[in-house]
């Protein structure tokens, strides 16, 4: 058990689940994304604070869900913002990016590992969030200022602090938690601001 870091988790779970209900019952194609990511993401943080209490037992489903939210539930945060900033999606082609971040999740985790593929959709995800947050700056400065900070806080959440290790006695997994749920705090309220 490691109760600094079934706290940490908990708040990421706690904070990406407020951030989906935020979204819960808006029809736009950007929302339903960010309901869809958060949610995600909510449930692997969720289950990694009942790994992190010390209970196993469902650690095959947390490792698959920790997957999922690379793999699926980030992209669908860029899939929000391009749908708003770039090219606004059909219905049918939004189902079908999802139909695909999935399958391809599957085909990495099950049959063929390629490691690099999370932090390079992740990358690509925060970079379209940077770029509409600058587009939309003129038009909506706090809208625009949550995206860039939860875009930048995802990226050093990621790649700066990792989850293994420590800083001055805390541990990086505690720290990449908290600024995750600050991400998503700041990513949702840009959403909402924005769309």
């Amino acid at each position: 058990m490691v109760l600094s870091t079934f706290l940490s988790d908990f708040l990421l779970s706690f904070v990406s689940f407020y951030m989906a209900y935020r979204f819960k019952g808006l029809s736009s194609i950007s929302a339903r994304a960010a309901l869809y990511a958060f949610a995600i993401i909510g449930i692997s943080a969720g289950l990694g604070s009942i790994h992190f209490l010390g209970i196993h037992t469902l650690d095959p489903i947390y490792r698959f869900f920790v997957g999922l939210s690379g793999c699926v539930g980030v992209p669908l945060l860029g899939v929000s913002f391009f749908h708003f900033g770039f090219k606004a999606l059909t219905e049918k082609l939004f189902f079908f990016k999802i139909a695909a971040l999935f399958v391809i999740f599957l085909l990495i985790t099950y049959f063929y590992a390629v490691p690099i593929y999370p932090t390079l959709v992740g990358a690509i995800s925060m970079l379209i969030i940077i770029i509409v947050s600058i587009q939309k700056f003129s038009r909506e400065k706090s809208g625009a200022f949550y995206g860039f900070a939860g875009a930048i806080l995802f990226i050093l959440a990621g790649l700066v602090i990792g989850t293994s290790g420590s800083r001055g006695g805390i541990l990086n997994v505690d720290i990449f938690h908290v600024m995750l749920a600050i991400a998503n705090f700041c990513l949702g309220n840009a959403i909402l601001r924005l769309k």
